[in-house]
This record gives structure tokens, C-alpha cells and sequence, in this order.
């Protein structure tokens, strides 16, 4: 096995045991995670169908109850009534569970992603940043749906980039379909970056003139769409009710008082969220972005520049929902775009200092990229750990980076 590879697996290794030993050191649960918990111990009590109807029922009786998470996440609450029959535990730890598992699932797509379509020595960097990112270690320990979201994200990227490759190959096209599919049964959010990925994908095949392959995703997509809007349409009592509950999301989230007060602001602290998480990341990572583009690189490193800018774009612009939670689909990008950006630095560094011996170049190089690393994991357990910060909207933040 070549020498960047073995490294590669050594840090996605570290990184799963840096979620894994951060899972237990949670001390105080947020309310969304009192919900999703009672809304899975509802469905163990009384059944999958009763105790779903009987969550829509509560959801549209009680106007309080629109100020967390909706009962049509359905996936997210069955795995977690599955997961507490089979461990015989109701606390919100079983969701954190899920959450952990799928961040660790991230992390190894993030590394076929990087050994697939990164040059090698960006994809080691990348995988750095990824398995320190104080986002991400946060959410990995959390009864939230955006550790799913962010899994279920990265998985759509990688197909995405797989058509670009080979657009001829039809299994890729299928596994975007049915992966969004799944996706939209845990957050309703989950249609942008499927959208994203499938008008990307729809582009490919078009440039290429692959009608058929083109034809075959419509259909694909259309289906698994309309079996997973009849599922759901099945959980909520209706797709009326599935719809409406639906449609009201934003409405509720203007007029939340905790939205307001922590997660509004001008567009840009968004941008700044990242900032106070990860610094040197979100540095290289605008470098990377850069060589991009700049440097016509190969048509899935656009793709994955061009996802991460239209997803952050598209995040800024909606009030009150500055919140790093809800761009977890791009924590995985971002970190492969600074790891492109690391390693452009340091050749371009090496060409220009001309010496005979670059090692000590290299060697200060990557002494800079382990402090931030480091760094970035020390600030997660400053914030997340000892702070107990207990959400990644910007005021949360702010208030602690002003400590």
C-alpha cells in the first residue's frame, strides 16, 4: 500500500476514535433532543402507526410544539425506537448513538472521496482538518438529525463526482436516487442538496449527450421521490398533513423566539461561524476553492467547489438560520477544499524558495498544519466539553469565542 494511503487510514482511524471518545461526555441535553427522544419512546409505547398519529395529533393541536422538531423526520424516530427495543435504553444517549455511527460513516466517505478525486497529498490534510472539525465532533455526540443529514450529504457528493467521472456508469445514478430518497424521511431539508447534486449530474449527462442515461435519473429520482413522499404521506396520517406540517417550518422558525435571539443576524456572520470554529480551514479551504477555479482543475473538484459556495449561498440567505447545524453538508467539502488548498500552498511555497533541500520547508509546512489541528480540537473541547456550548447557532459562539 503506498505511503499516503496508509497515512490516510491512519487519520481516518484517529478521527472515528475522536468521535467515539467524545460520545459520553455530554452532561446536558438541548430540547430538540428531549424531543426526537419522546418522540421515539411514543412510538415504542404504542406501536409504529399509533404513536406516529399520535405525534401528528400533538404537533397540530399544540402551537408550542411547532417550536422544535416536527414528527415527519419519521426515518430519524423509527431508527431510534429500533435502537432503544434493542437496547432496552430510552435516554437521549441512543439518538447520540446514531449520530456517532453516521459521523464515523462520513469520515470514511470523506476518505474515498479524497483518495479518489484529490491529488494524494491534499487528501491527507483534508482528512485532518475533518477528523479535529469542532462542528462536527459536536454533532457527532448529539440526538440530532444533522449528523445524518451531513452522512447522507457527503454520500450524494461522492456518487455526484463518480458520474462526472464516468457518466456511462448507471449505478451511480440509481444510488443518488435512492439515497435521496432515504435522506428526505429524516430532514425535510434534504431535497437542496439533492437538487444540487441532480441538476450538477443532469448537466454531465447532457454535455455528454447520454439521453438515456439522463432519461433513466429523471425516473429513478421521480420514483424513489414518490415512494418516499408515500411513506411519509403514511407515517403523518395524509401527505395533507405531511405537506402542511411541512410548509409551515419557516413560518414557525421566524416567529421562534430562541431562532431570533441566537441564530439571526447580517448573512456574513455565518461565514464567521466558521471562522470561530476553524480558522486555518476556513483560510485554506477559500484557497482551495481558488486553485479550483482558477487553475481548471478536473470537472469533480468544480463540483465539489461549486456545492459547497451554492450551499453556503443558499444558507446565508435565509434569516435566523445562521446556524453551522444546518450546513453540515458542507463540513466534508470544505475540509477536502482546504486540503487541496494546504497542499497547493506548500508546492507553490517549494518552487519559490528554489533551495536544493526542501525538507525544512515541508517540515515547518506541516508543523502549521498539526498546530491547527490541534488547535481546532482543543477549542472543541474548550466550547463543547468543559463550556458545555450546546448549540452551533452564531450567538452560542460569539458569547463563548468573547469569553
Amino acid at each position: 500500500m503506498p505511503r499516503h494511503l496508509k497515512l490516510l487510514v491512519i487519520l481516518a482511524c484517529m478521527a472515528a476514535g475522536l468521535r467515539l471518545a467524545n460520545l459520553r461526555n455530554v452532561n446536558s441535553r438541548t430540547p430538540d433532543e428531549r424531543v426526537y427522544t419522546y418522540q421515539a419512546k411514543t412510538v415504542v409505547d404504542q406501536g409504529p402507526a399509533r404513536g406516529m398519529r399520535s405525534l401528528i395529533g400533538e404537533y397540530k393541536a399544540d402551537p408550542d410544539a411547532k417550536l422544535y422538531p416536527p414528527p415527519t423526520r419519521a426515518g430519524m424516530i423509527r431508527m431510534m425506537a429500533v435502537l432503544m427495543r434493542w437496547t432496552g435504553r430510552y435516554g437521549e444517549g441512543v439518538g447520540a448513538l446514531i449520530s456517532c455511527a453516521a459521523s464515523i460513516g462520513s469520515v470514511a466517505v470523506l476518505a474515498v472521496l479524497a483518495m479518489r478525486f484529490f491529488p494524494p497529498w491534499a487528501a491527507l490534510p483534508a482528512m485532518l482538518f475533518y477528523a479535529v472539525l469542532p462542528a462536527d465532533l459536536a454533532i457527532a455526540r448529539r440526538t440530532w438529525t444533522d449528523a445524518l443529514v451531513e452522512f447522507a450529504g457527503l454520500l450524494l457528493v461522492w456518487f455526484a463526482c463518480e458520474v462526472t467521472r464516468k457518466p456511462e456508469r448507471r449505478v451511480w445514478l440509481v444510488l443518488v436516487a435512492v439515497t435521496g430518497a432515504l435522506s428526505l424521511t429524516v430532514k425535510e431539508s434534504m431535497p437542496v442538496p439533492w437538487g444540487f447534486c441532480g441538476l450538477w449530474i443532469l448537466w454531465i449527462l447532457a454535455r455528454r449527450r447520454l439521453w438515456t442515461n439522463a432519461a433513466i435519473f429523471l425516473a429513478a429520482n421521480a420514483l424513489s421521490a414518490g415512494l418516499s413522499l408515500w411513506w411519509l404521506a403514511g407515517q403523518a396520517g395524509s401527505l395533507h398533513d405531511y405537506v402542511s406540517i411541512v410548509a409551515g417550518i419557516p413560518a414557525a422558525n421566524a416567529a421562534n423566539e430562541y431562532a431570533l435571539e441566537y441564530a439571526s443576524g447580517p448573512p456574513y456572520l455565518l461565514l464567521y461561524a466558521y471562522w470561530i470554529i476553524a480558522p486555518l480551514t476556513s483560510l485554506l479551504a477559500v484557497a482551495g476553492a481558488a486553485v479550483v477555479f482558477l487553475r481548471k482543475r478536473e470537472s469533480a473538484l468544480i463540483f465539489v467547489a461549486g456545492f459547497s459556495i451554492a450551499y453556503i449561498a443558499l444558507a446565508m440567505s435565509m434569516p435566523h438560520w445562521i446556524n453551522l447545524r444546518y450546513v453540515g453538508n458542507t463540513f466534508g467539502p470544505v475540509c477536502l477544499l482546504a486540503g487541496l488548498g494546504a497542499w497547493w500552498l506548500i508546492e507553490a511555497g517549494s518552487r519559490w524558495m528554489d533551495t536544493v533541500d526542501r525538507r525544512p520547508f515541508a517540515a515547518v509546512a506541516i508543523a502549521i498544519l498539526i498546530g491547527g489541528a490541534a488547535a481546532d480540537y482543543i477549542r472543541f473541547r474548550h466550547y463543547f466539553v468543559r463550556d458545555e456550548v450546546v448549540d452551533l447557532s452564531i450567538k452560542w459562539l460569539v458569547d463563548e469565542r468573547n469569553q
